[in-house]
Order: structure tokens, then C-alpha cells, then sequence
């Protein structure tokens, strides 16, 4: 073969060969220019499915808001404007309104009319005074005397503490004002080389934030009317000087009569000679309580709820802080003030636990056991 023959061919086959790699490279641009573009489609198909994603959720959310709000508006329709929950109702109304601070969880949703017409329907009446000859004081004798008892008591939404006192003799109601402010029960008590004691009267509560010191019930300390007027009648709960624990609604000067030295105007009365004052189980509504009783032969009962803490105490209602001190025997049995300011005290320290993070409040009186 002639050169110029072997040049042809192999002209011709390097052209070939570089068309095939042409080819291929074209091949190559084509698949990558494919992939991007199923890239770039890709993203943009994800990019639109986010944005609907993102809009759906959107719409989600706003169908349960309202659907909540919905619901909201119809439970709370149902539940006030009708009967279908009376007995709930009367408790929250009930529990609203024994408040300083939260009538507006009653007043917000149900007229004054209707309010009334609960309260008054749930109101416990109190007829009947204590009879002091029924207390036969019994004076116990130095070698037989008992101790004071503290006992923890639990209920179905409720802990408590009952403290028994056996020497009526060593108790006593005392004004804990200083200038400014009321005095905690721990100095109450220590201040007065007391043993015991618990919260009695109410007081004036701003906000939340009362001092303890300024008194908005009658109080009478050691014979002398610290509130209240002479001359108007009020349901008083107080110590004779024989230390009989006398209930009555009295004027002042009937109540000097009847042998009172301290007093405080609260309530209501529980038991009354032996009679249960209390009928309907939502009376009061469900509160953190103080109360006081009295056996026949003189002992002294303490009783202190707990309340206000989900999943430890809710608190109770009359009927049932009236059922604690039949199972104690109480002869005479009364509500004090409760809520924030329940607290018994023995031995050095606070026996309950106080439904208000600040602990002990500053208080006006209270009653106390001397050593």
C-alpha cells in the first residue's frame, strides 16, 4: 500500500474517532444538562409542596383555634346558662364569691340576680346561740393531764390537720396589730410563750396583698371592741372567761353579758348545741379552712384544710369540715377566716402547708395554746 493510501485511512479513522468522542462528550452535556434541569424541577416542585405544606398547617392551626374558641363559648354557655351542670355551677359560684379577690369568676358570666339566687339558695342559717351551761369545763388534774394532739386527716380532695386540746384553760384569743401590719403565726405564738395556735378573724385584703393589720369584722380583745360598733348585732365566735367557746349573734354589751372577753365576727356556725348547722354539700364552695370547736366537757378542736394546690389539696366546703368535727365529737363547731391564711402552728413550726408560695401571712388575732 502506497503512503499516501496508509495516510487516508488513517485520517479517516482519527476523524472518526474524534466525531465519537465528540458524540460522546455531546451525550455527556446532554444527560448533565438533563439532570440539572430534573434538579432545578425537582426543587422547585419541593420548594411549591413546602410552601403548601407551610400554608396547610397554617390553616390547620387556625381551624383549632377557632374550633377551641367554638367550643369554649359553648361550654360556657352551657355550663352557666343552664342546668345541665347545677351542681358545678353552684360550687363555682359559691367558691367565686367567698373569695376577696375573685368575685369576677362568678360576676363575668352570671348576673347579679342569678348570683343572688344561688347564695342565697347555698346560704347556711344560724338560728340558735350556743347555750354555755351545756360546757362542763372539766379541770384536769396535774398528774392526768393529756397532751396536745396533732392528727393528719385526708378526704377526697383534701389534707388536713385536727389538733386536739384537752386543757381549755390554755387557750386565748390575742390581737397580733403592731403599727403597720399584722404579726405571723410562728412570732404569734412565740411572742405570747404559747405552744399552739391558728389563724382566727378576717382582715382587709387589697389585692392580695393586705398587711394583716387593718380589721374589716367586729373584734373584741380582753373586753375592749377593737372594730365594729357598739350598738349593731354580730355573729360573734368567742371566749367566755371560764374559756367556753360561745356562739351568738350579740350586741356588744349583750356579748360582755354573756361572759365574752375576745371575740371575732365570722362563720358560719357549724354545729350549735349538738346541731348540725350545715345541709347542702356545695355551701361555701371548696376553699383552703381554719375552724374551732368545742367538746362538751371543755376540749378545744383546731382544724386546719389545705387547699388551692392541684394534686395535693383542693380545699373543702362546709358540709364536710362540718362532718370533721362530728367525728371529733365537737358540741360546738365554727368557720373561721381560710384561703391564703389557714395555718396551724405547734412546736416550732408550720404543721400545714399554706396555699400562697410567701408561706405564713401577716395576721390580725389569732387563736393560740399557752404552754
Amino acid at each position: 500500500m502506497k503512503k499516501s493510501d496508509i495516510d487516508t485511512v488513517t485520517n479517516v479513522i482519527l476523524n472518526n474517532e474524534y466525531k465519537l468522542h465528540e458524540e460522546e462528550k455531546a451525550e455527556e452535556n446532554t444527560e448533565k444538562e438533563y439532570i440539572i434541569k430534573e434538579r432545578t424541577h425537582k426543587e422547585k416542585r419541593n420548594k411549591h409542596k413546602k410552601k403548601k405544606t407551610v400554608k396547610q398547617k397554617i390553616f390547620l392551626i387556625l381551624k383549632i383555634i377557632i374550633g377551641l374558641i367554638l367550643l369554649g363559648i359553648i361550654g360556657i354557655v352551657l355550663f352557666f346558662k343552664t342546668s345541665l351542670f347545677q351542681k358545678y355551677k353552684e360550687i363555682w359560684v359559691e367558691t367565686a364569691m367567698s373569695t376577696m379577690n375573685h368575685k369576677y369568676l362568678a360576676t363575668w358570666f352570671l348576673s347579679d340576680e342569678e348570683i343572688k339566687e344561688i347564695l342565697d339558695r347555698l346560704k347556711v342559717e344560724n338560728n340558735e346561740d350556743s347555750k354555755s351551761e351545756e360546757i362542763i369545763i372539766q379541770v384536769p388534774i396535774e398528774e392526768e393531764k393529756k397532751e396536745i394532739t396533732v392528727e393528719k386527716i385526708t378526704g377526697k380532695n383534701y389534707v388536713g390537720y385536727v389538733m386536739i386540746i384537752p386543757d381549755a384553760s390554755k387557750v386565748k384569743l390575742v390581737d397580733s396589730r403592731k403599727k403597720n401590719r399584722g404579726t405571723q403565726l410562728s412570732e404569734i405564738v412565740e411572742n405570747n410563750n404559747a405552744i399552739a395556735g391558728i389563724n382566727a378573724g378576717g382582715f382587709t385584703d387589697d389585692g392580695g396583698v393586705g398587711r394583716g393589720h387593718q380589721l374589716c369584722k367586729a373584734t373584741i380583745i380582753d373586753k375592749k371592741l377593737l372594730y365594729g360598733y357598739k350598738n349593731v348585732k354580730y355573729s360573734l365566735i368567742g371566749l367566755t372567761a371560764d374559756k367556753k367557746l360561745l356562739l351568738g349573734k350579740y350586741i356588744y354589751q349583750e356579748a360582755i353579758n354573756m361572759g365574752i372577753e375576745s371575740a371575732v365576727e365570722f362563720g358560719p356556725y357549724l354545729i350549735v348545741n349538738g346541731k348540725n348547722q350545715v345541709t347542702n354539700a356545695n355551701s361555701g364552695g371548696i376553699h383552703p379552712r381554719t375552724a374551732i370547736g368545742q367538746r362538751k366537757d371543755g376540749t378545744f378542736i383546731f382544724v386546719v384544710i389545705d387547699g388551692r394546690q392541684p394534686g395535693y389539696s383542693l380545699g373543702t366546703n362546709l358540709l364536710e369540715l362540718q362532718n370533721i368535727f362530728n367525728r371529733y365529737d365537737a358540741y360546738n363547731a365554727a368557720n373561721l377566716d381560710g384561703g391564703s391564711s389557714s395555718t396551724m402552728y405547734y412546736k416550732d413550726k408550720v404543721v400545714n402547708k399554706t396555699s400562697t408560695p410567701m408561706g405564713q401571712r401577716y395576721l390580725p388575732n389569732a387563736f393560740i395554746v399557752e404552754e
